[in-house]
């Protein structure tokens, strides 16, 4: 299975709440219909701290992220291949369209997620 989630998001929220750092990403602040949640609560092995969700998920799934990659204008999360058959997509991309999104803090937020992680983490400006 080689499915992709794509979508188009107006929000990105990056916060901590009870020691989980969350970025949520959505097409629509209050009740999204796409929408990506990934998070990182520290209990552990590193890669299994770090979750995510997304509208076509029943669930959090962990230690499955590949690779993170910011644009300007993109976000695209690729699925580790023998993690691919389990979740049922290969990757995520999610086009930020508006300028109201704070790249800076997600930046940042990512950084703080995939810290120390196995995780590739690439930054396009």
């Amino acid at each position: 299975m080689n499915n992709q989630i794509i979508f188009k998001a107006s929000i990105a929220n990056c916060y901590t709440e009870n020691d989980v750092v969350i970025i949520g990403i959505g097409d629509d602040p209050i009740t999204p219909k796409n929408y990506l949640i990934i998070s990182r609560f520290d209990d552990g092995d590193i890669d299994d701290s770090i979750g995510i969700q997304t509208h076509l998920s029943e669930r959090e799934y962990s230690n499955i992220i590949d690779k993170v990659i910011l644009g300007r204008d993109t976000l695209k999360v690729n699925i580790k291949p023998n993690k691919i058959k389990d979740i049922g997509f290969s990757s995520i991309s999610v086009f930020l369209y508006n300028d109201k999104i704070d790249h800076i803090t997600l930046k940042e937020y990512i950084n703080n997620i995939f810290h120390k992680s196995s995780v590739k983490v690439k930054f396009e400006d």
